[in-house]
């Protein structure tokens, strides 16, 4: 079910990123319950030179983007900013296994461009704008500019464009899909898991209640930290116009 994979998204804190004689260490130099993402952030900051708040951003963001490969019909592709997360996480090669265990209960694959072809950009194009238009749909808000308006690919096409989306209703907005069909953000309607909270209260879903990764942006480039999404690409091993996607066993959210 969608609700239940994004609770385990949601309160993954990258614990098994930290060898067990290294975790009174993390935790002494991170503290808190959230040690071992904030070591994950420390470790994304001195290499891509990217900030602190940035990199937790990123990481917030990351998991969406996980979120989206697992419960979507065909394979996503992220942004060069979320690439660069994935592929840190990736090295962690055991740590990766048992977060598709564990997390998300199946394989998530990374599947890099080997060749540039006019096809595969073209595919890779396609994927990341359905990507960006399934984000919209499932947390009912922009995608943070600064973090997914920067694709992996060189682009000028109209589709990957992020205005500001039209707030849906707490009410189901006059949708008349059911079950698991249903975007996530509204089976968080005040009842249940996660205390009882509202989507409208939580930051995943454009609300307040606490960092979960930022808010949105009315166009690239806007928000927080803009700059740094501009400038992701240091550090990065991906060549310009290359991309890459997801494959997922299994297929879509059940």
């Amino acid at each position: 079910m969608k609700k239940q994979l994004w609770l385990r998204l949601k309160h993954y804190h990258f614990e098994d990123l930290v060898p067990s004689q290294l975790r009174d260490h993390v935790r002494a130099v991170f503290g808190g319950t959230n040690a071992p993402t904030e070591a994950f952030a420390s470790k994304l900051s001195r290499k891509l030179g990217w900030t602190r708040q940035f990199s937790l951003r990123s990481i917030e963001e990351y998991r969406k983007f996980v979120y989206l490969g697992v419960v979507s019909d065909s394979s996503v592709t992220p942004p060069k900013v979320i690439d660069q997360v994935w592929h840190e996480h990736l090295l962690f090669s055991r740590a990766y296994r048992e977060f598709c265990r564990d997390v998300l209960e199946r394989d998530f694959d990374h599947n890099p461009e080997l060749v540039p072809t006019d096809e595969q950009t073209e595919a890779f194009h396609t994927q990341y704008a359905a990507t960006l238009d399934l984000y919209r749909d499932e947390f009912n808000m922009t995608p943070p500019a600064d973090i997914w308006g920067t694709p992996k690919f060189a682009t000028d096409d109209s589709r990957i464009e992020m205005p500001q989306p039209d707030r849906k209703k707490s009410n189901n907005g006059g949708a008349t899909s059911s079950g698991d069909d249903l975007p996530l953000y509204l089976f968080f309607n005040g009842d249940g898991a996660d205390g009882g909270v509202s989507h409208d209260a939580m930051s995943e879903f454009g609300g307040g209640g606490g960092f979960s990764g930022g808010g949105s942006g009315s166009s690239w480039g806007n928000g927080a930290d803009s700059n740094q999404g501009a400038d992701a690409g240091a550090g990065s091993d991906s060549g310009g116009g290359s991309g890459c996607s997801s494959s997922c066993g299994g297929g879509g959210g059940d």
